[in-house]
């Protein structure tokens, strides 16, 4: 019976050693189970830094999502600027085709009372040039510029435009009848 108490107790301090073994290698190692034999210190301190690292690194994301949405409010207010920008140009152009509309109807009016103006002196300056002695009208309108000159003669009656032209140089003439060009 000496034998079997020696064995059992032989056991039992086996036992207790290799728990104590286990025990020891797992809280030294990772997890000796799976064969991962990395030790756990070095483990905790690449975690710890990793969890640095990776709180710095959220940090540095909600800093960028915090300037994201400074961003998005910024570009949303260009965004305002820029339609009510839009807005007052799109005015400004109506504006502007406005004037440009009162300007050419402006200059159309202007041009209708510059060409009555013009007939008006052309029908007395021919009324006048009718009554003159057909030299002495001769002798004005070869002074005066052809384009005039053409215009009288042309506007005046036939027979009073013949008798002035009679007493103009022949040059003078082919001058004033020649056609437009």
């Amino acid at each position: 019976m000496k034998i079997i108490i020696i064995y059992a107790l032989i056991f039992i301090l086996a036992f207790i050693g290799t728990t104590y073994v286990i025990y020891d290698m797992n809280n030294k190692y990772v997890n000796m189970f799976e064969f991962d034999f990395r030790e756990t210190a070095v483990l905790e301190a690449a975690l710890a830094d990793s969890l640095a690292s990776l709180e710095a690194d959220s940090l540095a994301a909600l800093d960028s999502v915090v300037v994201s949405e400074e961003t998005i409010s910024i570009n949303e207010d260009l965004a305002t600027d820029l339609n009510s920008t839009k807005s007052k140009l799109s005015k400004v152009e109506v504006e502007l085709t406005k004037k440009q509309k009162e300007i050419e109807r402006l200059k159309s009016k202007l041009e209708i009372e510059h060409k009555a103006e013009h007939e008006k002196w052309l029908k007395s300056t021919v009324k006048l040039y009718e009554a003159m002695q057909a030299s002495k009208a001769a002798d004005i309108l070869s002074k005066i510029p052809d384009s005039e000159a053409r215009e009288i003669i042309y506007t005046m009656k036939k027979k009073k435009a013949a008798e002035i032209l009679s007493q103009l140089s022949t040059e003078t003439v082919k001058r004033l009848t020649r056609a437009k060009l």
